[in-house]
């Protein structure tokens, strides 16, 4: 059982604009919800008609007929939603002939009652493949994003319990 869970997702602009908009009334994020909520915070052995696998720290099973019938959006719905969340590199998923193993790429790290669990699949922003920080993202319905002129500024103030480097997506002048 979970209990006093919380976690750090660390999204680049593209991915962040593509969780946080909507086509058709499909709400992404509820989706990435779902499989944060699946996921795995040791490691598992999982079995299932003939299929068993040894689930690692950040990844969940969950097929998407289950995801669909969880949310009542429609199963190809959900797949071109995971696919672009593939591409997007915000989750990595495989597939048998059983289920889906979904492998999250965008969480950094959990504390589960005051101890860290690291994402060992997690990837920082900067060695992200084509994560480029001046080109504009263009979002479902085709508006113009820059990284750096659609989004307001986020001043970060050092905390007292934040004094640990955590991976290094936040630079040292604590701007993000």
């Amino acid at each position: 059982m979970k209990t006093n869970l919380n976690y750090c997702i660390v999204l680049s602009a593209e991915q962040l604009i593509y969780l946080a908009g909507s086509k058709y009334g499909i709400d992404r994020m509820k989706i990435l919800h779902q499989l944060i909520e699946a996921v795995v915070l040791k490691e598992t052995e999982y079995a299932i008609k003939g299929f068993s696998t040894a689930l690692q720290i950040g990844q969940a099973v969950l097929s998407e007929v289950d995801l669909s019938s969880r949310l009542g959006y429609d199963k190809k719905t959900i797949s071109r939603v995971l696919d672009k969340m593939n591409q997007l590199g915000i989750v990595a998923s495989a597939q048998s002939n059983r289920t889906s193993i979904h492998t999250l790429k965008c969480i950094s790290a959990w504390m589960l009652d005051g101890n860290r669990i690291d994402n060992p699949f997690y990837v920082r922003l900067k060695d992200r493949p084509d994560e480029r920080e001046d080109t504009p993202v263009i979002s479902d319905e085709n508006k113009l994003f820059s990284p750096y002129s659609s989004f307001p500024s986020v001043s970060v103030y050092p905390q007292t319990a934040a004094t640990k480097d955590f991976g290094g997506d936040v630079s040292a002048n604590n701007q993000i």
